[in-house]
């Protein structure tokens, strides 16, 4: 299927690793021109070479989204690069298991300042162009914890739920600027975190990768961890004109967790 990508101008936050980069990589090889952002500089030195491979015009830049300043600079240069910007992935977050017994405020405060003010800060800095333009297409990547909160999850189940509601309100708020933004929900996908996680249950219980894994793969009815690129296929399909007529939606990709209330 033709996505109707070729010559797009994108920014993907998030885009050094995981879920950011399988996206990054996936768009690139439907021909779009991609600018990607994290905090790591080794990692995203990384995440560039192989972007490169795929579009000689790729770039990578520095860019922690809870910084306001940070954030109008990444896209100032985007800008000045290629003088639009057609597609939007907000990824960028962060993660931290606490209670309500043990979560303080600070940690609350950094989550939301990461993904809530980031994600809306993003999409605050690309409109005008967008606007300018004639249109644009943003999705905002958002775990399942906005619907299946975690107890022991706490920062992130808040913050997932409050970004899910600004996507939502802010896709109402600039379709009939020909601006859709969509969410794509991902939950238990092999990515580094989830992998490291298992490699620890492996030697701390002296147990195979499977049972390790158990714990992430009996959650959904396929039985099995989604990859990043699944993730990926999702965003460049919301992003693509064949999404054309959809907007302010939700897309779940978690083989089937979404059915359930508690997992």
């Amino acid at each position: 299927m033709d996505l109707g990508l070729q010559g797009k101008i994108a920014i993907v936050t998030g885009g050094s690793r995981g879920i950011g980069l399988a996206t990054a990589e996936r768009l690139a090889g439907e021909g779009v021109s991609v600018a990607v952002c994290g905090r790591d500089a080794e990692a995203l030195d990384a995440a560039l070479e192989k972007l490169k491979r795929l579009d000689g015009r790729a770039v990578s830049f520095i860019a922690d989204m809870a910084d306001a300043g940070q954030r109008k600079v990444l896209v100032d240069k985007v800008l000045d690069k290629h003088g639009r910007i057609d597609i939007l992935v907000n990824n960028a977050g962060t993660h931290v298991r606490a209670s309500l017994d043990d979560m303080t405020e600070d940690q609350l405060q950094h989550h939301l300042d990461v993904k809530l003010f980031g994600y809306l800060g993003m999409i605050r800095a690309v409109l005008p162009a967008m606007r300018g333009q004639g249109g644009g297409a943003i999705v905002n990547v958002v775990g399942q914890a906005a619907r299946h909160p975690h107890p022991d999850r706490i920062p992130s189940g808040i913050t997932n739920a409050a970004v899910m509601a600004m996507s939502k309100s802010v896709a109402d708020g600039v379709a009939r600027d020909n601006i859709r933004v969509n969410t794509v929900c991902p939950q238990y996908i092999g990515t580094e975190l989830v992998e490291s996680i298992i490699g620890k249950e492996m030697v701390k219980r002296s147990v195979s990768r499977e049972i390790a894994a158990a714990g992430f793969t009996r959650a959904n009815p396929l039985g099995r961890l989604g990859t990043p690129q699944e993730i990926a296929d999702a965003v460049a399909f919301l992003v693509s004109e064949r999404a054309g007529f959809i907007a302010g939606s939700s897309v779940s990709v978690d083989g089937g967790y979404h059915r359930y209330v508690f997992g």
